[in-house]
C-alpha cells in the first residue's frame, strides 16, 4: 500500500519535504531548508525515482542539491522559471552559508548536477515516471509555483506544495476543486486565521506611501526577491512616485518577465519594472537618499541584503517609513523588531526612529480558504504540513467529519 513519509515540515513551517513510496516508485516531494537555521530535512534512503518541485523558494528547494550529494542521479520535475529562480537562490545561500561560516551543506557542482537533471513541466500537462503519472497544476503562490497529483496503483496522491485561493495583483488563484483524491497533502501556514481583504492592504500600503512621500520621508520596503517584489512594484507603480529597486529582487524579476506564462498580466509587469529605477552598485544607494521615494530592496525578513544600509542611514528619521510585507521566521532580525521595537543587526541595536508597521500580503492560503477547498475536493486523508499549528487544524477538521493528521517528522502515514 502506498503511504508518505514527513521529513521535514511537520508540524513547523519551513524545510519542507515529503517521502512518497507507491509501491512501484520512490517520490520526494520538495526538499527544502529551514531559512534561519538552515537546518536540514531527514535524509531519505536511496534510491529514489524522482523529485517534484513545487516551487523555487529556499523553505521547498534548499536541499534538493544535497540529494545529488548524497548520490542521487535521477531527474528533478519543476517549472522552468523554478528552476531558474532555484539556481539564482541556491548560489546565493552558499554566499550566506560562507559569510556566516557555515560548512556548506552542498557545493557549486551540486547544483549544476541539480540543473543539468531538470526535466522542465507545464501547467495542465502530464508527466510519466515509471508506472506512475504526475499532473501538474498551477498553485498560484508565486511565478512557477506548482501543485502536483501523482497517479500510482489506482490512488491519487495530491501535493499542494505552498498554494493560494485568491487573484492577487501578480498571481491568478489556484483551482478550489479536484476529483478524486485519496491523499491530500496541503500546507497550513495559515491555518490558524485568515487574511484581511487584499484589496484594503493594497490600499494601506498606497495610502502610507503618499503620506510618507508628501511628509518629505523614504517609504522602505524590505521584502522578498520572488514573488514579493514584483506584487509591491504592481501595487505603486501607477502612484507616480520614483520607485527605486535593489538587490536580488532585480534578477528576479527579470527571470520572471522571460516566462510570461507565469504570471497573471506579463504586460502590466513589464511595465512597472521598465518604470522603476534599478540600483546597479552600492555607491548608488547614498543618492537616492536626498529625496523622497520608494526602494524595494531585499532582505524580506531584515537578515541581509541592502535594506541594513538604508535602515542604518534612515532609522533617525521620523518622516521616513518601514513596511513589513511577509512571514517573520522566529529568530530574524524582523522578528526581533516586530516583537520588541528594536532592531538588532550588525552591530546596531537600535529604537529606529521611523513608522514600522507590518501588512499583510501572504502568498499562502488561509483557515477559511483550506476549508472551502477541503469541502470542494472532499479528499480520503488529509495530511496537514508546513504549519507550526496543525494539531489544532486536524482536530477542527476532525469534528468536521474529514479524516485528518497533522504529523511530526518521521512520521508514516498509509495512502
Amino acid at each position: 500500500m502506498p503511504e508518505i513519509t514527513i521529513l521535514g515540515g511537520g508540524r513547523e513551517v519551513g524545510r519542507l519535504s515529503v517521502l512518497l513510496e507507491t509501491g512501484t516508485e520512490k517520490f520526494i516531494l520538495d526538499h527544502g531548508i529551514e531559512v534561519q537555521s538552515f537546518e536540514m530535512p531527514i535524509k531519505p534512503k536511496l534510491p529514489l525515482d524522482a523529485i517534484l518541485l513545487s516551487h523555487a523558494q529556499l523553505d521547498h528547494s534548499g536541499y534538493v542539491p544535497g540529494l545529488y550529494k548524497s548520490g542521487y542521479g535521477g531527474n528533478v520535475y519543476g517549472t522552468g522559471v523554478t528552476f531558474d529562480l532555484s539556481s539564482l537562490l541556491l548560489r546565493d545561500s552558499l554566499k550566506i552559508q560562507d559569510r556566516n561560516g557555515i560548512e556548506p551543506m552542498y557545493m557549486a557542482h551540486d547544483i549544476k548536477e541539480m540543473e543539468r537533471k531538470k526535466k522542465i513541466v507545464e501547467f495542465g500537462r502530464k508527466e510519466h515516471v515509471g508506472s506512475s503519472v504526475v499532473e501538474v497544476h498551477s498553485s498560484g503562490h508565486v511565478p512557477g509555483s506548482v501543485s502536483f497529483i501523482i497517479n500510482s496503483n489506482q490512488k491519487r496522491v495530491m501535493f499542494t506544495g505552498d498554494i493560494n485561493f485568491i487573484d492577487t495583483q501578480l498571481m491568478k488563484a489556484a483551482a478550489l476543486s479536484y476529483q478524486n483524491i485519496d491523499m491530500l497533502i496541503t500546507e497550513a501556514t495559515y491555518s490558524h486565521k485568515n487574511h484581511p481583504e487584499r484589496t484594503a492592504a493594497e490600499d494601506r500600503l498606497r495610502e502610507i506611501a503618499q503620506e510618507t512621500i508628501y511628509n518629505n520621508g523614504i517609504l522602505l520596503l524590505p521584502t522578498f526577491a520572488v514573488g514579493r517584489t514584483q506584487e509591491l512594484l504592481l501595487i505603486l507603480h501607477d502612484l507616480g512616485f520614483p520607485i527605486y529597486l535593489d538587490g536580488m529582487g532585480i534578477t528576479a524579476t527579470e527571470v520572471i518577465m522571460s516566462y510570461p506564462e507565469s504570471v497573471r498580466n506579463i504586460e502590466r509587469l513589464k511595465k512597472a519594472f521598465g518604470k522603476a529605477h534599478k540600483i546597479a552598485k552600492s555607491s548608488q544607494r547614498e543618492a537616492i537618499l536626498s529625496k523622497p521615494c520608494i526602494v524595494i530592496t531585499t532582505a524580506g525578513m531584515l537578515n541581509g541584503g541592502p535594506i541594513g544600509y538604508y535602515i542604518k542611514r534612515l532609522h533617525k528619521r521620523e518622516n521616513c517609513t518601514m513596511v513589513i510585507s511577509g512571514f517573520q521566521v522566529e529568530g530574524t532580525v524582523g522578528r526581533k523588531l516586530l516583537d520588541t521595537g528594536r532592531y538588532i543587526n550588525e552591530g546596531l541595536d537600535i529604537k529606529p526612529n521611523m513608522k514600522v508597521e507590518q501588512i499583510d500580503f501572504s502568498a499562502h492560503t488561509d483557515h477559511d480558504h483550506l476549508i472551502e477547498f477541503f469541502k470542494k475536493t472532499n479528499p480520503g486523508k488529509i495530511v496537514l504540513v508546513h504549519g507550526d499549528r496543525t494539531p489544532e487544524f486536524a482536530q477542527e477538521l476532525k469534528h468536521m467529519g474529514f479524516d485528518a493528521y497533522a504529523p511530526a517528522n518521521g512520521d508514516k502515514i498509509k495512502v
